[in-house]
């Protein structure tokens, strides 16, 4: 299993990234509600809870995109989000879930 919190610091450390405030973020989703905006500017958002997320969920940011379908079940990976990012869950979503997040400020 992957330690997210060290995959994090690793990355950042390749890139010469230094970190201001680390902290855990959570963003509850709501019945009837099915597009969220964040602003991460001077920020990163590291989404690590990928599979709890509907099929068709998608989350576009200023520097990546990512569509939830079957075969995130598995998903290990990181996905990292700054700038303007807009959460659209899919239309009659099963459950509405928590978004969590690594929040790093730079």
């Amino acid at each position: 299993m992957l330690d997210q919190l060290t995959f994090i610091e690793q990355q950042l450390a390749q890139r010469k990234v230094k970190v201001e405030l680390q902290r855990f973020m959570s963003l509850p989703t709501q019945n009837g509600q099915l597009y969220y905006t964040l602003f991460a500017y001077n920020e990163l958002l590291f989404l690590t809870n990928a599979p709890a997320l509907p099929i068709g969920t998608r989350i576009i940011s200023d520097t990546n995109s990512l569509e939830i379908d079957s075969n995130q079940s598995s998903l290990e990976a990181i996905e990292e989000f700054s700038g303007l990012i807009e959460i659209f869950l899919p239309e009659n979503p099963s459950r509405y879930p928590v978004i969590e997040f690594i929040q790093i400020l730079t």
